[in-house]
């Protein structure tokens, strides 16, 4: 053995790939970062990078990187301080496209820039992730390669979406036939149509076109001024010559690419677009274009869609194919917190905004869906947030401490409608109270709005923590009132007859169950009193008002309009109004009577009280739950009883719900004394 044997020892790959990090250690006690600097190359030679340590408060140059991971398994190697390290093909790419021949680039990618490994590391740079963003000179975001097999990854991302390309003779033919009905409001609105051979060439440079489409609507060309329309050669412009512009179609496609892309769907990337001071650059390989233009063309899309050009948004949308889906909601959530954030000073967005925008999005990392968005609050909130509770806690107490801060800063619990409740959650040990962020939002939940209309504790407000310590623990103190028990419960809609809702056979359904509330409440209430029904299966929602007007009991000439539709249903077997809609311009029956009552069908369960009151609860109410009216909530809340650890009762969160005679204001007027109960 000679002499180099005698100091060979065996090393872990895994502590080899970590090198370039402990060789480069952050400063706990000042804001450290690591720098990656990409080394210059060549296309086709290996990835180098470096690991640099800055302090934010030297005001560094570097530009941020927004990206999705991607499936960890997919990686490509790259050497970062002399060291290989796998990196996902996603991060891969992204480098690839930003490296320069001649000059190396500082950059910022989380993947690398942190110790992943090392959770201390981690809350640390998640404590300074708004830093790292506003400070950035430069910000990228990767949409990936846009490559000639684009409209492979649409299908299907909203159920069953066509690309214009794929659509058969017959979806073309019925697509044509639908957009020639509109051809009228073209015409009369100055549109000219473009002639066929205006038009080659042009599928070849459609990521352009469609730039192009987005800055023209944003500088404010209206709908009708671009060619929707094309004609025959000899340029007749009789209606029967007109064809709808195929090409049109595929523009639409290519904007829903660039809004449905997968980076769309992470909670991180909502902070990355909306913090930086810059104006990000997206890359969708070989194209880059900075994030303003899209959203400001969708911004514009969405303007004259409701103004100027609201009889040609459907046509310039090609609505007839488009289903809505959410990309373009996330997409219009940046433009408007971009835009909060050059307004406000300090920049932040509330926390019930964020909260809403990155819902439905996804994190590798559950309690992720609580820090993907504290970058975006205030800051005195995200100082005591890391002062109190840092990134240690468990994703349950996590989402118990966002839910009871959200309370607490509001002064209402009217938020509870979005609570686990006593449904099953994949977050364990999640108070029934807590919002689960990582879940979808429950297919009962039909928005605060609807419940903001009504006032069952006369404008109380809840009384929240004194401390930011009293957010922690699993117990919510609330006041409250006892209005009530449940008694019975109509049967609950099988998932078989969830899924015929969305079909012609909804009405059907829908007068079973209905009919045999009837059934239901004139047993539990003795001599019924059929208005009370009425306003309790409607949750008082007066048809000829906007939907968003604040509630009040049913009128009686209302009930009984109400009480003729339900009747002629029956007779007839046709659920429409009794009423001719005027807005409808086709002189028909409208369906305003059906609507209302099928969205209340759908996301509640009909009760009755132990009174025999009539009401309106949560899929997952029983009998024997009580009813109580809450400080500080405007809809009363179905509670379930249980015996508590100490020996004292405490109680389950079911849902809020509507109770025929408590929504306004009756608990506070009887004046019953507040009791204070503890919810689990």
């Amino acid at each position: 053995m000679d002499d180099s044997d005698e100091y060979e020892f065996d090393v872990d790959p895994a502590t080899l790939e970590r090198i370039p990090w402990l060789e480069t250690p952050l400063d706990p006690k000042n804001p450290c970062i690591r720098i990656l600097k990409l080394h210059q190359g060549a296309d086709d030679s290996p990835i180098t990078c470096s690991l640099q340590v800055v302090s934010l408060d030297d005001n560094p140059g570097y530009e941020s990187l927004s990206y999705v991971w991607g499936d960890a398994k997919k990686t490509k190697p790259i050497i970062v301080g002399g060291e290989i390290f796998n990196a996902t093909e996603n991060l891969v790419d992204f480098l690839s496209s930003l490296r320069q021949q001649t000059a190396d680039r500082s950059l910022w990618a989380d993947a690398i820039c942190i110790d992943q490994s090392n959770a201390e590391e981690k809350g640390r740079q998640i404590e300074l992730m708004t830093r790292i963003y506003r400070q950035a000179k430069e910000a990228h975001i990767w949409f990936g390669h846009f490559t000639q097999s684009w409209t492979d990854e649409i299908k299907g991302d909203s159920g069953g979406y066509i690309p214009a390309c794929e659509l058969t003779s017959d979806q073309w033919n019925q697509t044509e036939k639908w957009c020639l009905e509109e051809l009228g409001q073209f015409l009369r609105a100055g549109g000219k149509a473009q002639k066929g051979q205006e038009l080659l060439g042009f599928d070849t440079t459609i990521m352009s076109q469609t730039l192009a489409m987005l800055d023209d609507v944003a500088g404010g060309k209206h709908f009708h001024e671009f060619p929707l329309f094309s004609v025959t050669d000899n340029g007749t412009t009789k209606a029967g010559e007109f064809v709808m512009n195929r090409h049109w179609l595929i523009i639409h496609d290519c904007f829903r690419w660039l809004l449905s892309r997968p980076w769309w769907t992470r909670v991180w990337t909502l902070q990355e677009a909306v913090l930086p001071q810059v104006d990000p650059t997206v890359h969708a390989y070989p194209y880059s274009f900075r994030l303003s233009r899209l959203l400001n063309g969708l911004k514009s899309i969405l303007d004259h869609s409701n103004g100027c050009c609201k009889k040609l948004g459907r046509l310039f949308t090609v609505a007839y194919l488009r289903s809505l889906f959410a990309g373009e909601s996330r997409a219009w959530a940046v433009h408007q917190h971009r835009e909060r954030f050059i307004e406000l000073e300090p920049p932040c967005i509330p926390l019930e905004e964020a909260i809403d925008s990155a819902r439905g999005r996804n994190a590798t990392v559950p309690q992720d869906h609580f820090f993907g968005i504290l970058g975006l609050l205030h800051p005195e909130l995200q100082e005591k947030w890391f002062a109190t509770f840092g990134y240690s806690c468990t994703t349950a107490e996590t989402f118990s401490q966002c839910s009871k801060l959200l309370y607490d800063y509001y002064q209402s619990l009217l938020r509870l409608g979005e609570a686990k409740g006593v449904r099953r959650s994949l977050t364990s040990n999640l108070p029934s109270w807590a919002i689960d962020l990582s879940a979808e939002v429950p297919a009962s939940y039909d928005g605060n709005q609807r419940w903001e209309l009504f006032d069952a504790s006369l404008q109380s407000r809840y009384e929240g923590v004194d401390e930011w310590v009293e957010l922690a623990g699993p117990a919510l103190t609330v006041n409250a009132i006892p209005i009530g028990t449940v008694g019975v419960c109509a049967k609950r809609l099988s998932e078989y007859e969830l899924d015929l809702l969305g079909n012609p056979h909804a009405p059907d359904v829908m007068l079973r169950h209905v009919s045999e509330w009837q059934r239901l409440y004139v047993d539990c209430a003795g001599p019924s009193d059929f208005d009370k029904f009425w306003r309790a299966a409607f949750m008082d929602r007066n048809i000829w008002l906007y939907y968003m007007h604040k509630r009040k009991p049913l009128p009686a000439k209302r009930l009984a309009e109400i009480k003729q539709w339900w009747e002629s249903w029956n007779e007839t077997g046709n659920s429409r109004d009794l009423h001719v809609d005027n807005q409808s311009g086709d002189n028909k029956p409208g369906d305003y009577h059906y609507r209302a009552l099928k969205l209340n069908f759908e996301k509640h369960r009909f009760f009755c009280t132990v009174r025999g009151e009539p009401g309106m609860g949560p899929a997952e109410a029983r009998p024997s739950d009580e009813i109580f009216v809450f400080q500080g909530c405007q809809a009363p809340t179905v509670l379930r009883r249980r015996e508590g650890s100490n020996g004292k009762d405490d109680f389950l969160f079911v849902g809020l719900c509507f109770l025929d005679g408590w929504m306004y204001g009756r608990a506070i007027h009887s004046r019953a004394k507040w009791q204070t109960l503890t919810l689990y």
